[in-house]
C-alpha cells in the first residue's frame, strides 16, 4: 500500500559500457612490447561523493528515498523508539539525514464503542486556535524534537526516541493492548538540506506494544492508495509530503477539527464532503436559486481556505464502490460501508439531517449503535431499500444494464437497392462500400441478462419524461447509427450534416426499419460515401438512449454504445483507427463517461468520429471561431483553458489527475507528435461554406495538440519556429497545405533529445 511519490523519472548510468571496452583494449595491450613510460596526465573530473564508511552513500545523492521503519518499542517513560532504514533507488543505504527533514506522527487505533466506528487517535496533536474556539487537531512531530540518531556505521539505519509519551495523557489512557501506529516524512527541499526535493515515501509501522510483534492489517484498512491514485494519478497533499493513506488517516481521525470553519478534520468526514462538493445538502440549499448556496471548505497552511462548494465530482456519489473496493486485498475493511453503518460517514454526505432531533431523517432520531436496526447489511425496513448498497444504487445504471447495444452487419447497396458490387457473404459481418454506394446497417438490442431481443417498439422506445420544470423539451429514445469515415482522419465529406459530421441513420424515425427474424432491424442510409477520400476505411457505431421504468419511475438511461464496426472502402480490408485512449482510463474518474444526453457512452471512438479536425463553429454574433476537436477540446477541458470562445479555465484545478501525466488517459506511447503528412489539421475558424474546409482557418495537428495546454507566446512561438501553424489553410479534401511541415518528432518523438514521456515525467507515476 506504499505509494512512492516519485516526480523525477530515474536514469541509470551507462558509463561503465564504453569502460568494458577500454579495458578490453587494454587488455589486449599487454601482449605486446613495453614502451617508454607517458608523461604525466592531466588531473580528471572531480567524481561524485564516495561511499561513507559501513558502504552507505550521501542522502543527496539519492533520486529517490526509500524509507521504511522495521521496529518500534515503548519503554518505562513510554516515549516509542523506532528503527528506520533508508535506501536510495539502488538500495544503497543513505547516510547523513538530519533531524530537520523528518517528522513523525504516532496514533493509536480506538475500538468501536456503541455503534461509533473504530478510528485513529493522534497522539502527536497540537491546539489550533480561531478567536475564542479552540480545537484539536493530529499532527507531526519533528525530529528535532526526540533524539534522532544515526548508527555509526553509516548503514542507512537511524533510531528516533520521541519526545512525545504515550503515557500520562488525560483524554488517552496508556493501553498497550491497542494497535499503534507510528509514520514518518521526509522532506529535503527545507530544514538542513540545501537540495532539491528528493522524492520520499511515507513509511508507517502498525503494531501492539504488549505484544510487540508488527502487524500487516490494523483493522481498519478502508480504502487503498492505488484507488485514489487511478484518478488522481498521485495524490499529495499538504506540500507533496504526505501521500499515503495510512499515514494520512492517523492526524484525520475523528478527534480533529479545523477551528476557524469548525468542520471536522477526519477523513472519512472530510473526504466524503470533499467528493460531495456542490451537491452538498448545506451547500445547495436552494436548488432552483443558484444564489442561495451555501459554502464547505477547510482552512488550511497559512489559515487559506480550501473552498470545495464549486466541486463537481466527475461521477455520481452514490458509486461507493469506486473508492471502496471490496475485491481489494489491501482493505479487508472496504465493505465498512455498508456493513459499519453510522452517523459520521453517513451525516458527511447526508449533511442536512440531524440525528439527534430526527430533521430531514423521517422524524426519527437515531443514534449510532441504533443505525444497523433500518440500515445495517440484514435489516429488512422497507424490504432491505434502506441498505447502503440498495438505497445507493443509481436508477439509470441499473436500468441501462438490461440493454446491449450492437452491430449485427454493415453491407453496402446501390442507388436501386440492389446488392453492392462486392460480394458480401452471408455469415459476414462487415463488406467493403465502394464511393458512390450505400451503407445499410443491421442492428440489434438486446438484454444481456435474458438475451433476448428488444423490439423498437417495446415501452422503453416510445416513453416520454414530460419537460422538467421552466422548460418545453421531452426526453425521448434514441437508436441511432452513425457512419463516419475515413479512420484515418474523420472528417466525413458530402455527409449531408453539419461540416465533418458522419452519416446519420435514426432506426425510430420514419422510414421504419425492416424487423427481421431473429429480432434485429435493418435500415440503409440516404447519403452515399463519396470519392476522392484521404484514407480507404469507413466505421460505424450504434448509439443512443432508452426510456425505461425502474421502481416505477421512468429513467433516461444510457447503454454502453456498440463496439465499432470498421469496413472497407477502398482498402483490401478494414483499417481500424489508430488506437490512442482507453476508455478504462476515463471510467477510473467518470466511471461511465457519458455525454450528449446519455446517447454516446463510454465509447471514446464514438466521440471522435464527431469531434474531428473539421469540426469547428463560428457562434451567432462572434468573431472568435470555436474547435471541437476531440484532441484539442479534450485536453483544454483538462488543462482548463480558453480556447477562442470556449471556456475550459473553471476546470484549471478541479482536474484530480496530473496533466503532464500522458498515460492517465492515453494507451502507451499514443502520445508521441504525429505525422504532420497523415493526421489532418484542426479547424478553429470555420468559413462561408460547410461544404469544404478550404475556406477554413486551422492549426496545424502538432500545434494544436500541444498547444492546448502550452498557451504561453513563448510555446506558441516555438511550435511556429518548427513548422506549426496557428493560421494554416486546408485542401478541399482536408489536408493542410502547409509549407514546411511540421517537425515536432525530430526532438519530442520517442528517443527524442526532449521525448514527450520523459518531458512530462510519464515514468513517475506508479498507477498508470
Amino acid at each position: 500500500m506504499t505509494s512512492l511519490n516519485t516526480r523525477e523519472p530515474v536514469r541509470y548510468s551507462r558509463k561503465w559500457v564504453p569502460l568494458l571496452a577500454f579495458a578490453a583494449l587494454a587488455l589486449a595491450a599487454c601482449s605486446g612490447d613495453r614502451g617508454e613510460p607517458g608523461s604525466q596526465g592531466s588531473g580528471g573530473p572531480v567524481g561524485p561523493p564516495g561511499a561513507p564508511p559501513g558502504g552507505g552513500v550521501p542522502v543527496t545523492s539519492a533520486k529517490v528515498i526509500k524509507a521504511s521503519i522495521v521496529s518500534a518499542t515503548v519503554p518505562e517513560d513510554g516515549k516509542p523508539v523506532v528503527e528506520v532504514r533508508l535506501v536510495n533507488e539502488s538500495d544503497r543505504p543513505l547516510a547523513g539525514l538530519p533531524a530537520a527533514n523528518i517528522s513523525f506522527v504516532l496514533a493509536r487505533l480506538e475500538p468501536v464503542v456503541n455503534g461509533k466506528p473504530s478510528t485513529w487517535h493522534a497522539v502527536t496533536r497540537r491546539t489550533e486556535t480561531a478567536g475564542s474556539v479552540s480545537k484539536n487537531q493530529g499532527t507531526t512531530e519533528a525530529a528535532t524534537k526526540g533524539q534522532w540518531v544515526e548508527s555509526s556505521l553509516k548503514n542507512g539505519v537511524y533510531t528516533y526516541t520521541f519526545a512525545q509519551s504515550l503515557k500520562g495523557i488525560s483524554d488517552i489512557p496508556y493501553d498497550a493492548s491497542l494497535v499503534h501506529r507510528v509514520g514518518l516524512e521526509i522532506r529535503t527541499s527545507t530544514g538542513a538540506l540545501t537540495t532539491e526535493n528528493i522524492p520520499a515515501n511515507n513509511a508507517v509501522f502498525t503494531w501492539a506494544p504488549a505484544s510487540g510483534i508488527p502487524l500487516a492489517q490494523s483493522g481498519r484498512e478502508i480504502v487503498d492508495n492505488d484507488t485514489c491514485n487511478a484518478c488522481h494519478d498521485n495524490l499529495a497533499v499538504h506540500g507533496n509530503g504526505r501521500f499515503d493513506l495510512q499515514y494520512c488517516v492517523m492526524c484525520h481521525e475523528s478527534y480533529s477539527f479545523d477551528a476557524q470553519s469548525g468542520n471536522s478534520l477526519d477523513l472519512k468526514v472530510m473526504i466524503h464532503k470533499i467528493h460531495s462538493g456542490a451537491t452538498l445538502p448545506s451547500v445547495v440549499n436552494d436548488p432552483d436559486d443558484p444564489n442561495d448556496n451555501g459554502t464547505y471548505g477547510i482552512y488550511g497552511y497559512g489559515n487559506e481556505f480550501a473552498n470545495f462548494s464549486d466541486l463537481h465530482y466527475p461521477q455520481d456519489k452514490r458509486n461507493c464502490q469506486t473508492c471502496h473496493q471490496e475485491s481489494d486485498a489491501d482493505t479487508p475493511q472496504a465493505s465498512n460501508w455498508r456493513i459499519t453503518v453510522a452517523r459520521e460517514p453517513c451525516g458527511a454526505c447526508h449533511d442536512n439531517v440531524n440525528f439527534d432531533t430526527g430533521e430531514n431523517h423521517g422524524g426519527v432520531a437515531a443514534t449510532d449503535d441504533q443505525c444497523v436496526s433500518c440500515h445495517g447489511p440484514n435489516s429488512n425496513v422497507q424490504e432491505g431499500k434502506l441498505r447502503p448498497q440498495v438505497a445507493h444504487l443509481i436508477p439509470e445504471q441499473e436500468a441501462a444494464k438490461n440493454f446491449k447495444f450492437e452491430v449485427v452487419k454493415v453491407e453496402a447497396i446501390k442507388t436501386d437497392g440492389s446488392a453492392g458490387a462486392t460480394t458480401c457473404a452471408a455469415t459476414a459481418k462487415v463488406c467493403k462500400i465502394l464511393p458512390g454506394e450505400f451503407a445499410k446497417v443491421t442492428i440489434k438490442v438486446s438484454n444481456p441478462n435474458t438475451g433476448t431481443a428488444w423490439k423498437l417498439t417495446d415501452a422503453p422506445f416510445t416513453n416520454v419524461i414530460p419537460p422538467p420544470p421552466g422548460s418545453t423539451r421531452s426526453t425521448t429514445a434514441r437508436v441511432r447509427v452513425r457512419v463516419a469515415y475515413t479512420t484515418q482522419n474523420y472528417t466525413s465529406p458530402e455527409s449531408g450534416q453539419n461540416p465533418g459530421q458522419p452519416i446519420l441513420i435514426d432506426y425510430l424515425a420514419a422510414p421504419a426499419p425492416t424487423l427481421n427474424a431473429d429480432g434485429s432491424y435493418t435500415k440503409a442510409a440516404t447519403v452515399a460515401i463519396p470519392n476522392g477520400l484521404i484514407g480507404g476505411s469507413g466505421v460505424v457505431f450504434l448509439e443512443g438512449r432508452v426510456i425505461p421504468e425502474y421502481e416505477g419511475e421512468l429513467v433516461e438511461a444510457g447503454p454502453t454504445s456498440s463496439d465499432p464496426a470498421y469496413f472497407a472502402i477502398t482498402d483490401s480490408a478494414p483499417v481500424p483507427r489508430r488506437s490512442i485512449v482507453d476508455v478504462k482510463k476515463c471510467d477510473d474518474c467518470h466511471k461511465v463517461l457519458q455525454a450528449h444526453g446519455d446517447n454516446r457512452n463510454d465509447q471514446t471512438g464514438l466521440c471522435a468520429v464527431c469531434h474531428n479536425p473539421e469540426l469547428a463553429e463560428l457562434p451567432s454574433g462572434a468573431t472568435v471561431g470555436e474547435p471541437f476537436d476531440f484532441k484539442v477540446m479534450v485536453h483544454a477541458i483538462h488543462a482548463g483553458k480558453l480556447l477562442g470562445d470556449l471556456d475550459f479555465t473553471g476546470f484549471a484545478e478541479r482536474y484530480p489527475g496530473k496533466i503532464n501525466n500522458c498515460e492517465g488517459c492515453h494507451v502507451a506511447g499514443s502520445y508521441y507528435p504525429v505525422d504532420p503528412t497523415k493526421v489532418f489539421a484542426t479547424s478553429v475558424q470555420p468559413g462561408a461554406s460547410t461544404s469544404t474546409p478550404s475556406d477554413d482557418a486551422a492549426w496545424t495537428p502538432n500545434a494544436a495538440v500541444c498547444g492546448s495546454c502550452h498557451t504561453e507566446s513563448i510555446s506558441k512561438l516555438h511550435m511556429e519556429q518548427n513548422g506549426g501553424s496557428y493560421g494554416a489553410t486546408k485542401n478541399a479534401d482536408g489536408t493542410s497545405i502547409e509549407a514546411p511541415l511540421e517537425t515536432c518528432g525530430t526532438c519530442h518523438g520517442e528517443g527524442g533529445i526532449a521525448d514527450v514521456k520523459v518531458e512530462h515525467g510519464v515514468g513517475e507515476f506508479n498507477y498508470n
